[in-house]
């Protein structure tokens, strides 16, 4: 059963999910990503999840479309990051205990997530996805040239303001001397 929404859920309930499947278009998800001041959104953010029951598990294959703004790291310009991403969970029911809390994942340990009681917060999982798309250092581009450390000349636009210092050639005293001799 397909369902489009306008209006944003953050949970599902797992009753709710019939036994061919659930799935979930969200033509926007507001406040999805708020408190998070490195970036904003810019337009709808769009997702789609389809959850299905497998016994008492749920797995979640989803995608999600957004355009963000981020603030170059060198430059301190905001340039448009474009996020589209799919993604796949499988929920099992129950939690880890204090014992299991620390143990050795592995790569296919990386998509399974617990869920207790009735409900799975996909609204968390959205925002997990687009946070993990955010680079780890915002460049606006690769030839970005950033700002002057000395003059602070925004160096993309304009030259640099900084008195290039005059190096001393050392052999220009003995340049003097040979002028002088003449």
């Amino acid at each position: 059963m397909t369902k489009k929404t306008k209006e944003f859920r953050n949970t599902v309930l797992v009753e709710d999910i019939p036994e061919y499947g659930l799935h979930l278009i969200f033509e926007d998800m507001p406040g999805l990503l708020s408190g998070i001041e490195e970036c904003r959104i810019l337009g709808p953010v769009k997702g789609e999840v389809f959850l299905h029951r497998v016994d008492g598990d749920v797995h979640l294959k989803g995608k999600i479309a957004a355009l963000i703004v981020l603030k170059c790291d060198r430059c301190l310009e905001e340039y448009n990051n474009k996020i589209d991403v799919s993604f796949f969970y499988e929920f099992v029911p129950g939690q880890l205990t204090d014992k299991e809390k620390e143990i050795t994942l592995g790569s296919k340990d990386m998509e399974v997530s617990f869920y207790s009681g009735a409900k799975i917060q996909i609204g968390e999982i959205f925002r997990e996805q687009i946070l993990l798309q955010i680079p780890m250092r915002h460049v606006c581009s690769e030839d970005c040239k950033g700002i002057c450390p000395g003059c602070g000349a925004e160096l993309n636009r304009e030259k640099c303001r900084c008195r290039k210092a005059t190096l001393e050639n050392p052999f220009s005293v003995l340049k003097k001397l040979h002028e002088a001799a003449k």
